[in-house]
């Protein structure tokens, strides 16, 4: 019997290479001079390494996975420069330019417990003498798995004398083929990718015969020089990576530099998540691609061109049928933090001048203020403002309600009110409602304030900024104003006095019962969120800056937190993103649009802003069980400008999209360049096909119940 089972093992154990991945071979024909890969008991290579002794080595053709077509063309696969010393060995292949040195087999065969092939090729580049300036070995890998090809690929150059790489069109791996799309992890694609920094690119390739695309995905490696490299995207060409953009490099002589990239070549749709956790695997970097992309937003933030907000405007790019207006613009407002709408169709803005940087605590200028700025003609421009209350400290969460204001004003939520309706805050009877927010990291300190349908004000708490809610006592309790400043300023713990117990929160979804006085925790975790919403239905969705950026909230749900532990030490998992994509990172101001002058098919999308895309996304949410899927839709607007800071959006009365901008050249607001500047942007369709019902532009004050309830029925 024990014989039988060892049998039956052996021969489970033959079968594995074929169960999740392909055995591979490499055959070597001196006649044809290439290294050709089969699958064993296969006669047909599904790649060519071409060794001639004269040329430069590149690999093609590369045959689909699934056997249906040619991706490569011309030359395939190579490493070119532009600028060696002068001479282009990205255009010239030939003899007065390379001369092999050496090919070797490193492993010819897969094998039951590892199924990479392994070869190694190495060239001389040659001056106009003939003699050697550079060797270059190409080292490759290939393994077939999942019905995919995975090839890494190590080059590295030994420099014979000092070598000088100029800045060029061309330097370094270079994909020659006809694409039909390409996408980078930035989420630029085809001609927007052109000369873009990003850590891997995708390229769809139409097979004949073939419904789907086949793709070649190129991966930069984290330690390669100039990381995240930038490519060149050429619909006639190819596309390659530039190994530094930045000016010339230089290897002395005796020295060597290594590049390493990864290859992955299947058929079938992109998946941008699945895409991103190989790309992670193999780069063998932390945190990963969001650290190489911020870097790069940063970068592009400072260097960007300042435009003038009409200028803001005409260089963006809208889906066809859609314009955009100036609402309101510096001088008339500047660093807006926050904005919410009012029973007049008002909009209130909090200008928070006191935000100095991430990491600086709270600061005081006396300049910040809430402002409420109306469009009297409903040309989709701000035409009157009123200073409702200055000298606020450090406003970050405004939603207007029961006369009055309600404000967040670290570390404290405040009621602002305004009984007799004249447009200016009763400061003399200004409410400390809750205190104990934090403000460690001003990133994510108390934000998006909004009414839910219960009649609970929601907001939001960032994960890196612990807070200790409850209800104030003592000094606490009193509404300091400005002389608050001397207390908290710069101080990232400032002393609080508690009426009761309070309640801890580092990153999750709150909510205030503004009648009972009531503070309760929603749901903990997430990592910075910004911006809350509901659908049609009363479901809770938020949009998150970094790690996955949508979620749907459910009351007593822990979700997957960027950093830290839950406070609740028994938990052993945690609820994930309902989004199947990713974008890059900083997302802000979730707003599922229910209004009626977008076309129809916009209805329940929901609507955010995206820092570093400089962008208004889209995604489309899908129901799936007792939840939802949270799939891509569109770029709906994009910036085209690297200052644009668009993270909280409202949908304003006329059904328009507003996007709040707080315009700076530090995007990442970890200082603050531009204190003077401050946007709000009207997105809207050229034709509305909004209806002027009776009442839609009245004070809603003036409604009795039975319309305001008639107003919250939904049809869908």
């Amino acid at each position: 019997m024990k014989y039988r089972i060892l049998s039956l093992l052996i021969c489970s154990l033959a079968v594995l290479p074929d169960a999740f991945g392909a055995s591979l071979q490499i055959r070597r024909d001196e006649s044809t001079q290439t290294l050709s890969v089969y699958r064993i008991r296969e006669d047909k290579p599904i790649l060519t390494q071409n060794i001639g002794r004269e040329s430069r080595p590149n690999i093609h053709p590369v045959v689909a996975p699934d056997g249906r077509g040619v991706l490569t063309e011309d030359a395939g696969l190579f490493w070119g420069f532009s600028d060696v010393n002068g001479r282009d060995y990205f255009s010239n292949a030939g003899a007065k330019y390379w001369r092999r040195v050496s090919t070797i087999i490193l492993k010819p065969e897969s094998t039951v417990t590892d199924l990479n092939i392994k070869w190694q090729t190495v060239y001389d580049l040659l001056d106009d003498k003939g003699k050697a300036i550079l060797r270059e070995t190409q080292v490759w890998t290939m393994r077939e798995l999942n019905g995919e090809y995975i090839l890494d690929v190590s080059w590295s150059g030994k420099a014979v004398s000092d070598v000088t790489i100029g800045k060029e069109e061309h330097s370094g791996l270079f994909l020659q083929t006809k694409w039909s799309t390409a996408f980078n992890s930035a989420r630029q694609s085809d001609e927007r990718a052109e000369r873009q920094r990003a850590v891997w690119l995708d390229l769809g390739i139409e097979v004949e015969g073939a419904d789907d695309l086949a793709h070649i995905a190129i991966f930069d490696y984290s330690k390669n020089k100039g990381f995240p490299q930038s490519w060149r995207v050429d619909k006639k060409l190819g596309a390659g990576l530039v190994v530094d953009t930045r000016g010339a490099w230089t290897i002395k002589a005796g020295e060597t530099q290594v590049i390493k990239h990864q290859l992955r070549v299947y058929t079938g749709a992109l998946n941008d998540v699945s895409l991103t956790d190989d790309w992670s695997a193999f780069a063998e970097t932390s945190p990963g691609m969001a650290s190489a992309q911020w870097g790069l937003a940063k970068k592009e933030g400072r260097e960007a061109e300042f435009l003038t907000p009409e200028k803001a405007v005409e260089v963006m790019t809208l889906k066809d049928g859609f314009k955009a207006q100036v609402f309101a613009s510096e001088p008339m407002i500047t660093q807006p933090m926050a904005f919410c709408w009012d029973a007049r169709g008002r909009l209130w803005i909090a200008e928070n001048r006191d935000y100095a940087g991430r990491g600086k605590g709270s600061e005081f200028s006396g300049e910040s203020r809430i402002s409420i700025l109306e469009d009297t003609d409903h040309d989709g421009v701000a035409d009157t403002k009123k200073i409702f209350l200055d000298r606020v400290i450090n406003p970050s969460a405004m939603a207007v309600g029961l006369d009055g204001l309600w404000l967040g004003s670290i570390p404290d939520l405040l009621f602002v009110p305004d009984r007799d309706g004249d447009d200016k805050a009763d400061v003399e009877d200004i409410e400390v409602r809750l205190t104990g927010w934090g403000n460690q990291d001003m990133h994510e300190i108390l934000n998006s304030l909004h009414w839910g349908p219960d009649g609970w004000l929601y907001g939001l708490q960032g994960v890196f900024t612990p807070s200790r809610v409850g209800k104030p006592a003592g000094r606490s309790a009193a509404y300091q104003g400005p002389e608050a400043s001397e207390m908290i300023k710069g101080k990232r713990r400032p002393k609080i006095e508690y009426a009761n117990e309070p309640i801890d929160i580092n990153g999750g979804v709150w909510r205030y019962h503004p009648i009972k006085d009531r503070f309760e925790v929603v749901a903990h975790g997430v990592s910075n969120p910004w911006g809350i919403d509901y659908d049609n239905k009363g479901q809770i969705l938020i949009s998150a800056c970094v790690i996955p950026h949508l979620w749907h909230i459910v009351q007593g749900g822990l979700y997957h937190r960027q950093a830290g532990s839950h406070f609740n030490s028994n938990a052993y998992s945690d609820i994930r993103t309902i989004g199947d994509h990713r974008h890059r990172s900083a997302h802000g101001g979730a707003r599922v649009y229910l209004s009626d002058a977008f076309p129809e098919e916009y209805y329940g999308q929901l609507f955010m802003g995206n820092i570093h895309e400089h962008a208004v996304l889209t995604d489309n949410l899908v129901r799936r069980g007792s939840g939802f899927v949270g799939t891509h839709s569109e770029d709906f607007m994009l910036a085209n400008n690297a200052q644009f800071v668009g993270f909280s959006t409202e949908i304003g009365p006329d059904g328009a999209v507003y996007m709040l901008d707080w315009h700076d050249a530090d995007i990442c607001g970890d200082i603050v360049r531009t204190k003077d500047t401050g946007r709000v942007f009207r997105l809207a369709p050229e034709k509305s096909n909004a209806v002027n019902w009776e009442g839609r532009y009245a004070d809603l004050n003036t409604f009795d119940d039975a319309e305001l309830v008639n107003l919250q029925k939904s049809v869908r």
